[in-house]
């Protein structure tokens, strides 16, 4: 990376303040780059660099850098210094922004813009929190059917400018009504006397605005769109959503499943303490880790409460002991596997919350083959430590507990699906500890059964 190579050089030059030489250094760096320098330098340094960009540099710049950064920043900066930031923001890029800042700092912004940024600003946060409505951008290029193709394009130089995107364009009535898109090389290659309705074909793929963004997300992958569009109920369009939008909410939407199925909660810290741990504060850590590993502690004391009911039998066999880790091991592994295929499988679409009967089926013959094959691989270490009648209890065992446990990771993503929160919930840390719960009870009761 640039930073990389010309980090001791722009530091060198500011602390020499050759800020003329630092300006030329950086012209030809692409935001991107120029964000991770900014943000690999001390607060001091980092300011002198950002306040050297030019006006709509800076702006695309500070939508690249993360939260904290941000507040370093704006901080430092005079009101009408952060009023051209955000005026030079896209819509979509503003709102994603206003998102990541303390409310009061957002409302302090939003008061500074001119009335009718501050109306749209004020309509975007409007729709719910990760909708679609919050990611829309409403610069697009709309166009009537009735226009002849000339007239559309001499639309189009004139308001393309201040477009998202002029790759795609969109045909509404007289009430806003979204009737189709055209792609733009369709009015090139056409006659410019001809009218756009002689392009037109009346088939189009939109999304309605308080749709989740995840639903934004799949639907432009299954049609492989660059831009969506954005209507109401009554099909009025509002607005766009584009690629790099969709790019930033999968590798969110990746990072804060990731934080669920590893039992992190990155609801109120974000997700950026997956992708920005170095910074992230040891408080902020602590409380995205802390409750879930409270609330498994309390569900881990229910295993020490059944291995204290079986005493007298572990008394009698104390061999049982040491094949209870690899018994629930084994089928928290199992269940772990299962609901790491299912969540994904719903996180794809290929499987609905409807489809979970067929796949709890599915999953019986499944977990049935593997539980055989798990049964016949402990059975060695069974004749071997305790003969014949501890290996009959640690198959049996092993065979339950892989079916149950196969059987757990399957059902409990649908079961949060069910109660409308995300599937990804039904972390591996929670199915493995259940699968203790239950393994040992298992295992301990199928011995209590067969050796008396």
């Amino acid at each position: 990376m640039l930073k990389e190579i010309f980090k001791p050089e722009i530091i060198e030059l500011i602390e020499k303040k050759e800020w003329k030489s630092l300006k030329e250094v950086l012209s030809d760096w692409p935001p991107q780059d120029i964000a991770s320098l900014i943000t690999s330098l001390d607060e001091k340094d980092a300011f002198i660099v950002f306040r050297l960009l030019p006006k709509t540099m800076a702006s695309e710049v500070f939508s690249e850098l993360d939260a904290n950064t941000h507040e370093i920043i704006l901080s430092q900066l005079t009101n009408e210094q952060v009023k051209e930031i955000f005026l030079e923001l896209s819509p979509d890029d503003r709102t994603e922004l206003f998102e990541e800042l303390p409310p009061e700092v957002t409302q302090k912004i939003i008061n500074l813009l001119p009335p009718q940024e501050r109306k749209e600003a004020l309509q975007l946060l409007g729709y719910p929190e990760d909708s679609v409505g919050r990611l829309m951008t409403p610069d697009y290029i709309a166009i009537k059917a009735d226009w002849t193709i000339e007239k559309a394009i001499d639309y189009i130089r004139e308001k393309g400018i201040d477009a998202e995107t002029i790759n795609m364009l969109y045909v509404i009535d007289d009430n806003n009504k979204l009737i189709d898109d055209i792609p733009i090389r369709k009015l090139i290659v056409s006659n410019p006397k001809n009218k756009i309705t002689s392009i037109m074909d009346g088939n189009f793929i939109s999304i309605f605005v308080n749709e989740d963004q995840e639903e934004a997300v799949r639907t432009m992958k299954h049609y492989r769109l660059n831009v969506l569009p954005v209507v109401d109920q009554n099909g009025i369009l509002l607005g766009i959503v584009t690629i790099d939008d969709i790019m930033d909410i999968m590798e969110e939407e990746d990072s804060e499943d990731f934080t669920k199925v590893s039992a992190i909660s990155s609801h109120d810290v974000g997700v950026g303490i997956i992708t920005d741990l170095l910074k992230s504060p040891i408080t902020t850590l602590y409380k995205s880790r802390i409750f879930w590993l409270v609330a498994l502690l309390i569900m881990d004391f229910v295993t020490g409460g059944i291995i204290q009911n079986f005493e007298t039998l572990i008394g009698k066999y104390v061999v049982l002991v040491t094949f209870l880790p690899v018994l629930v091991d084994t089928a928290g592994n199992a269940g772990a596997q299962s609901a790491t295929l299912t969540i994904r499988a719903l996180a794809l679409g290929t499987v609905k919350p409807a489809d979970w009967i067929k796949l709890f089926f599915k999953e019986i013959s499944v977990s049935t083959l593997l539980g055989i094959s798990m049964g016949i691989g402990i059975s060695f270490m069974g004749f071997i430590r305790g003969g014949f009648n501890i290996a009959k209890v640690v198959i049996l065992s092993m065979f339950i507990n892989v079916v149950i446990g196969s059987l757990i990771g399957i059902i409990l993503p649908f079961i949060f699906a069910g109660f409308k929160k995300d599937p990804a919930t039904a972390s591996t840390p929670l199915i493995t500890t259940l699968a203790d719960i239950i393994g040992t009870g298992i295992y301990l009761t199928v011995a209590t059964l067969l050796l008396g």
